[in-house]
């Protein structure tokens, strides 16, 4: 017999088995989100299996807010899944007639797809909305929304969406807009 085999029967094969499947078992275990997702997430009441299913597994969420300076101000929110960025949500102001479309070529991101009579635009890992919001100090008539998805889990395209348009819904009445 060559070297490095070995022939297993009865109480060591069955042993072999045990220790395979409890190996297996481990792994999916390890696949399970062990954190609670916030209906308040980055300044929006957004359903929380809205969020969850972006997200990856893991044991420990952490939502982190921020916003840029200057005459048109930006604002960041990461979410983060064990301290990596899993999900991304900017807000940009625009001039008005600005689409969705538009947004996403700004940010350079090509391969768009418009979905619901252009309310969207979609790409592998992206997701772009904008809404009406006349602010004269930012010089905007839309505010635009990207949500990006850093370890899409296959075709992530319609949860990214339903995600952003809930999340762009209540975001938007908080926004500084002249009704």
């Amino acid at each position: 017999m060559p070297a490095g085999f070995l022939i297993f029967s009865g109480k060591s094969s069955m042993l072999i088995s045990v220790l395979v499947g409890l190996a297996l078992t481990g792994c999916s275990a390890g696949g399970k989100k062990n954190y609670t997702v916030p209906e308040e997430l980055c300044g929006a009441s957004v359903a929380p299996r809205l969020t969850s299913d972006l997200l990856p597994a893991g044991d420990k969420l952490r939502v982190t807010p921020s916003h840029s300076g200057g005459p048109s101000p930006r604002q960041f929110c990461n979410v983060l899944v064990d301290g990596d960025i899993e999900l991304t949500v900017e807000g940009v102001w625009r001039p008005s007639g600005t689409t969705a479309e538009q947004a996403a070529s700004k940010e350079l991101t090509f391969e768009t797809r418009s979905t619901d009579g252009g309310r969207f635009a979609l790409s592998d890992d992206k997701a772009f909305t904008v809404v009406d919001c006349a602010n004269t100090d930012y010089k905007a008539g839309k505010y635009s929304f990207e949500v990006t998805v850093s370890h899409p889990d296959g075709d992530v395209g319609g949860k990214t969406q339903r995600f952003l348009a809930a999340f762009s819904e209540s975001y938007a009445r908080k926004l500084p807009c002249r009704r």
